[in-house]
């Protein structure tokens, strides 16, 4: 008779005969991660920098100086890592053959408090806010026991603005460095880069907001590039965050504070489902630790457990047609907040019912001009930017009306020109004399509009103001 200890022996054989093999990717991995692009030929992703403002005195009361030059040289501090002196002071100053512009940078690049007059000296060439070559500049940042290379690019301009109203020499610093190894995701070994996204010499900030924090890049089809595509199993650039879902799979990839090793292992979080209306194709959510980038099918998505904001909707036409139109909201200010809870469903309260309006306002000193700006404006308030590059669609449009109700003017407008929140000029015809409705047009197959038009008096073309 078999017993029941053989039946199982025969049951784990057969399971594991069946199953898949077991990968590197199923096990914790620690990745030892190198420095690279300090030779600034590579740089991926445009990341955050540190915007520097201009110092008459040197904010390190204890730095030693070289003898500068200029009568007024300009001082600024920047932080990097998270040692207790985190301050890395930069100043530029002018050679004496250089009459007028600043030429020379120097900076406390290893951070001792004294900068050295040969090694921390570098010549540079003043820009401006349109033009500025950048200087690759070498700096020694710590981050706990270890202290470790990190490459900045400096740049420096004359710039005011309303709340700098004396021009002066500000300045910028970009990371222009970053980690790579190589991790294994789905039983393949793929190249692995982790980026210091917001430029403050850290690589493990989670990134709650675009550039606010670090990145993770992942060769997945090893072409040598790291590319962001909508299709979630091929892309290759994410927001690092507490959980990242990587070949559609979930992972915990923790990169250390000074960026070289990362700790990998495949994780089961926590999940619940999100509901939306049809039309809504994608949403991104964000916590202070966690960026999750939901597709829909059939109006449901996963998502891990979490308290987030809304950031950003995506409006396409119906699934099982072709993709004719698409309607984008990036959500800054008064966003939705929405819980995730383990094994419940969230009906997500966003996107229709939509409507259109329209704003007409004059322009200073421009006779018969007048500035329009449409908006598609979605539930809980989003802001909807329509994707023009499809022939399938009419684009949108402006239709003015005189007092009899009859068409008197039409007017083609695109997503760069005026539907948005910027809007551009209309020349008024000289002939408009009364009142006038003018209205907005949007057909998007599928979709229901409220529309809000205006009525507007005009004298010559020009608003008769009330």
């Amino acid at each position: 008779m078999t017993s029941l200890r053989n039946i199982r022996q025969v049951l784990v054989i057969v399971a594991l005969a069946c199953g898949a093999s077991p990968t590197l990717a199923d096990s914790p991995q620690t990745i030892e991660m190198q420095l690279a692009g300090q030779d600034g030929k590579e740089q991926h992703g445009y990341g955050n920098n540190q915007w520097l403002f201009p110092h008459d005195t040197c904010q390190e009361p204890e730095l030693k100086l070289p003898e500068l030059a200029s009568e007024n040289p300009v001082f600024y501090a920047a932080k990097y890592g998270s040692a207790d002196d985190e301050v890395f002071t930069f100043v530029i100053d002018k050679t004496p053959d250089s009459k007028h512009s600043y030429n020379v940078v120097y900076v406390d690049a290893n951070n001792d408090n004294r900068i050295d007059p040969e090694t921390e000296r570098f010549p540079f060439k003043l820009g401006s806010t349109a033009n500025a070559t950048p200087l690759r500049i070498p700096l020694s940042v710590t981050n706990g026991d270890v202290t470790a290379s990190y490459f900045v690019n400096f740049s420096a301009f004359p710039y005011q603005d309303k709340n700098n109203r004396k021009q002066r020499v500000h300045a910028n610093l970009r990371n222009s460095s970053y980690y790579m190894g190589e991790a294994d995701f789905d039983g393949q070994r793929h190249k692995f880069i982790v980026l210091d996204l917001n430029s403050n010499g850290r690589y493990n900030d989670y990134e709650p907001k675009l550039f606010k924090g670090d990145r993770l890049l992942v060769d997945l089809d090893h072409d040598g590039h790291f590319r962001s595509v909508d299709d979630p199993n091929k892309n290759e650039s994410f927001p690092l965050s507490r959980f990242t879902s990587v070949a559609g799979r979930w992972f915990s990839i923790l990169p250390s504070p000074d960026g070289s090793q990362a700790k990998i292992a495949a994780v089961d979080p926590p999940l619940g489902v999100v509901e939306a209306s049809p039309h809504v194709s994608r949403v991104t959510l964000r916590s202070a630790s966690q960026t999750l980038d939901l597709v829909f099918h059939d109006g449901r998505a996963e998502a891990i457990v979490g308290a987030y904001e809304v950031h950003k909707i995506e409006l396409t036409s119906p699934q099982g047609k072709a993709l004719e139109w698409r309607l984008i909201a990036r959500l800054k200010n008064d966003r939705p907040k929405v819980v995730v809870a383990k094994g419940e469903t969230l009906k997500l309260d966003v996107g229709e019912p939509l409507r259109v309006e329209l704003d007409i306002e004059p322009q200073e000193n421009r006779a018969r001009k007048v500035k329009l700006r449409m908006q598609i404006i979605g539930k809980r308030g989003g802001t909807y930017l329509y994707n023009d590059n499809r022939e399938t669609v009419a684009p949108p449009g402006l239709i003015v009306l005189d007092s009899n109700e009859r068409p008197v003017a039409t007017w083609p407008v695109h997503n760069g020109i005026v539907l948005g929140e910027n809007g551009n000029s209309w020349s008024v015809p000289r002939s408009f004399n009364g009142k006038y409705e003018l209205w907005p047009v949007v057909d998007l197959p599928g979709l229901d509009f409220e529309t809000v038009g205006r009525e507007i008096e005009f004298r010559d073309g020009k608003i008769v103001m009330p």
